[in-house]
């Protein structure tokens, strides 16, 4: 045995980094935080669908002075039973939180239930202002308004027809993949994300801001805070999110500036609504 087999060689001292006190509860409160918001947007975004519902129609329903007609039986019909159906929506929140799956799929049946009564009624609804020649609580300014500039029915009703439809399809595919979660929870959302369109009209027009970048900037409020869902709770935005943000976006604008000024909308509109309205080139 040689000198050099003796000697002993050093060891490296590796460096180990040990988290602060303070650095460590912060990761804790913001996994708290993360956690929370994870459990609780989409109850969150009922509630806040469900406030902005009443803040718009309720204004119009107990203040009669600014109406142009009373409540008609299937408006009150209507409005109850889109009511319902964000109602719904909150509960099977709340279900999807902490009670059994069994219990969201059982009320998810009486769910389609009601969609399958609400498109036909919400599209009647829309058939009735275009024969009308104005919306009922004023809010819209539709046939006329003392607040400002209006707009015809057959240009109006293409908000109401146009997003019934898109909800009906993101609400027919939300039950289709109701065993895959992540395309059902988003398609749902955005589902009734689409209805926030009238209430919000309502509420702008109630309080004299009624224009297309209020409805447009209040409309994109909820698509924003959707992606910000994504972005907060998987840190990516799922490619559903993205491509639905956008569409639902985009067809607002397309639909005020493309679709309802056109001739063939109007004359659509005349033929669903039985009326023989005047064509506007």
């Amino acid at each position: 045995m040689t000198r050099r087999d003796l000697r002993v060689r050093p060891r490296i001292a590796t460096k180990v980094t040990v988290p602060t006190s303070s650095a460590a509860s912060e990761h804790a409160a913001a996994k708290r935080a993360k956690h929370l918001f994870r459990r609780w947007f989409f109850p969150g975004m009922a509630m806040l669908m469900l406030a902005t519902s009443i803040a718009g129609f309720a204004p119009g329903i107990l203040d009669m002075a600014g109406r142009h007609e009373p409540v008609s039986a299937l408006a009150a019909i209507h409005g109850i039973i889109f009511l319902v159906w964000l109602l719904l929506f909150l509960v099977q929140s709340l279900l999807a939180r902490s009670a059994p799956v069994i219990w969201h799929r059982r009320l998810g049946i009486a769910s389609l239930f009601v969609l399958l009564v609400m498109v036909p009624i919400g599209y009647a609804t829309a058939v009735a202002m275009v024969q009308r020649g104005s919306d009922l609580s004023g809010d819209q300014h539709v046939g006329f308004s003392a607040y400002g500039p209006s707009l015809d029915a057959q240009t109006a009703s293409v908000f109401n027809l146009l997003d019934l439809g898109f909800f009906a399809l993101l609400a027919a595919g939300a039950f289709w993949f109701r065993t895959r979660l992540a395309i059902h929870k988003r398609l749902m959302l955005f589902a009734n994300i689409q209805l926030m369109g009238a209430s919000v009209t309502h509420l702008l027009g109630h309080t004299g801001l009624l224009s297309g970048g209020t409805v447009i900037g209040s409309f994109s409020a909820f698509l924003l805070v959707a992606v910000a869902r994504d972005w907060v709770v998987d840190r990516r935005i799922h490619p559903l999110t993205a491509a639905l943000a956008i569409i639902s976006f985009v067809s607002l604008p397309m639909e005020a500036s493309v679709i309802s000024p056109s001739a063939i909308w109007h004359h659509l509109v005349d033929k669903l609504a039985g009326v023989q309205g005047k064509v506007i080139l």
